[in-house]
């Protein structure tokens, strides 16, 4: 017996994925005490809000409390959702336009799974989420990278370079993981403008796929651009994961945007793929608890104060970065091959992703969304490793 070929494939290709779930004695020596940044898995505690109402819902049960919601999600979570798009962007969303997903990684699925035929492009900013290509092609799309600028701002020509008539769909990370940009109003509007103008020429939608995993961890009093009123064809991916520090609990949604063009079949699709992908509904205890959580978000200033003390002590060592904007990641250059680097710090205990997992080889990925004293006890080993590359 034989497994997928692809799959194969997929498995030799990113063998390392694996290890950031599994036992880190597999990676660094046992006499080694281990500072792992590789995952996104944050060691804040969610909000006191988030575990109150947990414990409000768990403590009132009501018949089929655990059963199937509507394919779709259950009303009142989509409804709470639709008033707080409404409020923010000045649109008018209904629980119509808002569909429960499986986290964010769920949203995207659906959304892949709805809109592509075989063949059709999707085009992914580098840096790039690591798993996007693997989602692209989980749906018979082709992922197409078009690279940001040095400072990983978006690079509208290399965007147009990689627009064809195939082009079916672009996906915006922002902010960014693993860089950390925020893409703000100006460079927004001009992807849009790009787009519309292709829609004219091919004649067809390009979608704009807005990941907003991140949109509530954000630093320096930096607003987000509302992507709903820049473009239209807009298809919005948010996850609970992040701003309720709640990741294994898998709960987010997609909204489309209401002036959309058949937006009806659009949600259709949606329902349709939430359904044969296996997902049938999103977690149901979770869409209970969320359902009263609209705009609560742990302590963004821990994650900030998290941020600076890494950064300023990186940026003494030598380390050359752009000082992420949002989300929890520093993305920084290495002097040299960046899994070499990234082999040198696990001699030190220090676990990172090489940016060449994310589409940009010459740097890692370090995930500050620890606990602040592992931050400071990896501080000597970050040194050392940049003072051998000096000499």
């Amino acid at each position: 017996m034989s497994i997928s070929i692809k799959v194969k494939e997929g498995i030799a290709a990113s063998s390392w994925i694996v290890n950031i779930f599994e036992d880190r004695s597999q990676v660094v020596s046992k006499e080694k005490e281990v500072y792992d940044f590789r995952l996104g898995n944050p060691k804040i505690e969610p909000p006191l809000e988030f575990v109150e109402e947990l414990k409000r819902v768990a403590n009132n049960p009501f018949p089929e409390m655990h059963g199937y919601s509507a394919l779709a999600g259950h009303v009142q979570a989509r409804e709470a959702i639709a008033k707080t798009l409404s409020k923010e962007r000045g649109l008018p969303f209904t629980a119509q336009h808002v569909i429960m997903t499986a986290g964010g990684a769920g949203a995207l699925n659906i959304i892949l799974k709805a809109i592509l035929n075989p063949g059709d492009e999707v085009i992914v900013l580098s840096p790039l989420y690591l798993e996007y290509p693997y989602y692209i092609d989980n749906h018979g799309g082709v992922c197409c990278v078009a690279e940001t600028n040095a400072d990983f701002t978006l690079n509208i020509d290399a965007i147009a370079a990689k627009t064809t008539p195939r082009t079916k769909a672009i996906i915006i990370n922002s902010p960014n993981n693993p860089s950390g940009m925020i893409y703000f109003d100006e460079s927004l509007k001009s992807t849009a403008r790009l787009l519309n103008e292709k829609n004219r020429q091919f004649g067809n939608d390009i979608f704009l796929i807005y990941d907003a995993a991140y949109q509530d961890i954000v630093y320096d009093g930096n607003k987000l651009p509302d992507i709903f009123n820049i473009y239209s064809n807009t298809i919005f991916a948010a996850s609970y994961s992040k701003p309720l520090s709640i990741p294994g609990e898998r709960i987010g949604y997609a909204a489309v945007h209401p002036a959309m063009k058949n937006s009806r079949e659009l949600m259709e699709a949606l329902t349709f793929a939430n359904r044969v992908l296996g997902y049938l509904s999103a977690p149901v205890l979770m869409q209970h608890v969320v359902t009263n959580l609209q705009g609560v978000c742990v302590d963004r200033a821990e994650y900030q104060g998290r941020r600076d003390m890494f950064c300023n002590a990186l940026q003494d060592f030598g380390y050359s970065f752009t000082r992420p904007m949002g989300a929890y990641y520093i993305f920084t250059k290495t002097p040299g091959d960046d899994l070499v680097f990234t082999q040198e710090l696990a001699k030190e205990g220090i676990l990172v992703l090489p940016g060449k997992s994310f589409g940009r080889s010459g740097y890692i990925r370090i995930a500050f969304c620890v606990k602040k004293e592992t931050i400071k006890k990896s501080l000597p080993g970050f040194k050392k490793v940049k003072d051998f590359y000096r000499h």
